[in-house]
């Protein structure tokens, strides 16, 4: 009986003595959600986006993206740039692989109707990996991997 009493004491003592105390949300948070692109964060990385729209009378896509950091970066940009196509918007292939687009000791890179020529008559979207790589000998490096919408291509 002793023991359930030390017991139920501890646990209203534990349970009793935390202090409650408001939460304020911070104000100071960046977000943004403008023509569907919704920008997000992470580690080096301090802004990501990608999207696409199309012109189907030139065949074309437009992409548009930022990759952005708050230091200067060593390396910053979009690596493994794949063009992929769907006949139903489900299934997708790769139509064909893109350079790296990289800018050097920089702290964003902006993309604005980067224009792309494909074949048409299908569902196109843009996957790459939001890149930054700090400077120095011990820079470490961030990668965040990024699907654009889906778009309608004659």
């Amino acid at each position: 009986m002793n023991k359930k009493a030390l017991a139920l004491c501890v646990a209203s003592v534990l349970t009793y003595s935390v202090p409650i105390m408001p939460v304020k949300a911070a104000s100071n948070v960046y977000t943004s959600i403008s023509d569907s692109n919704q920008v997000r964060t992470a580690g080096l990385i301090s802004r990501y986006y990608i999207t696409i729209s199309a012109s189907t009378s030139s065949k074309k896509i437009y992409i548009s993206g930022t990759t952005q950091s708050n230091d200067i970066m060593k390396s910053i940009g979009y690596k493994d740039i794949s063009i992929e196509h769907s006949s139903d918007g489900v299934h997708w292939d790769e139509e064909k692989p893109n350079d790296d687009l990289l800018k050097s000791d920089s702290s964003s890179y902006y993309l604005n109707n980067y224009a792309v020529s494909v074949k048409g008559g299908y569902y196109y979207r843009v996957s790459l990996t939001h890149y930054a790589k700090e400077s120095g000998w011990f820079g470490s490096s961030q990668s965040v991997e990024n699907t654009s919408n889906s778009v309608w291509v004659d």
